[in-house]
């Protein structure tokens, strides 16, 4: 664990906090390391996931950052008296991490999507990004009978991240179950990151206001989002509990 970022754990999983002046010598002191680690996203339901699924939280637990995208995770950080971690935007995020890596002129590999748009998203990110090294790219709709290849190439490309986004099977899993194939290095998974950058959908927006309206007409699509309330008081419940324990 790098020396800026200090981890600590609500209900068992772990999170990572690391503000933003130090996330820069993070970032480096992590992918300096001689094994590849993840970078993992982690939202209210996965972190509801990965306390009763040990795949999910092994990852997890391995990962090389834990980057809260939930604000239920840092109020329970404070409700907890733990360190509280800033909340972070998933695409923000990312704009920050290559710029980071762009500034040390290191390299990343693509994995994601179709085609067609993992190579709109290169050309975006090349402009964008132009100290930055685009080593290779792969469309995520891969055959099973592939994916030995598509390893091996992204394991001889070394990149110092490799940016994955939807169309791996398993999504993050995919990685943490092949990490021990790739060169050393960090990896990264954000499901839409690849249609933001090819031009395919717009930038997110991460007003308050717009997520609210995002939920609720989400749950009017998919009304078995409603039964979700069951798992945020569950999640109170067990905060409450270990607030009174601790």
């Amino acid at each position: 664990m790098a020396a800026a970022v200090t981890r600590i754990h609500i209900l068992g999983i772990p999170i990572d906090v690391v503000n933003d002046e130090s996330l820069p010598r993070a970032i480096e002191n992590l992918y300096a390391l001689k094994d590849h680690r993840q970078i993992i996203f982690l939202d209210f339901h996965e972190l509801m996931r990965a306390r009763h699924n040990s795949e999910r939280r092994k990852a997890i637990n391995q990962a090389a950052l834990v980057v809260p995208v939930s604000s239920l995770i840092v109020r329970a950080a404070r409700f907890l008296h733990r360190d509280v971690p800033p909340l972070r935007r998933t695409y923000p995020f990312i704009i920050r991490l290559l710029g980071i890596l762009e500034q040390k002129n290191k390299s990343v590999y693509l994995l994601g999507s179709s085609m067609r748009d993992v190579r709109l998203a290169e050309s975006s990110l090349k402009a964008t990004f132009p100290g930055l090294q685009i080593v290779g790219r792969y469309a995520a709709y891969f055959p099973t009978e592939r994916e030995s290849d598509v390893i091996t190439a992204i394991k001889k490309a070394s990149p110092t991240l490799l940016l994955a986004g939807k169309g791996l099977k398993g999504r993050h899993l995919w990685i943490s179950r092949k990490r021990n194939q790739f060169a050393p290095g960090l990896s990264i998974w954000e499901k839409s990151c690849f249609d933001v950058f090819s031009g395919k959908r717009p930038k997110p927006n991460n007003r308050s206001g717009a997520r609210l309206s995002r939920g609720f007409f989400g749950a009017l699509t998919r009304p078995w989002r409603f039964l979700r309330v069951f798992r945020y008081l569950f999640f109170f419940l067990l905060l409450l509990i270990e607030r009174i324990r601790k």
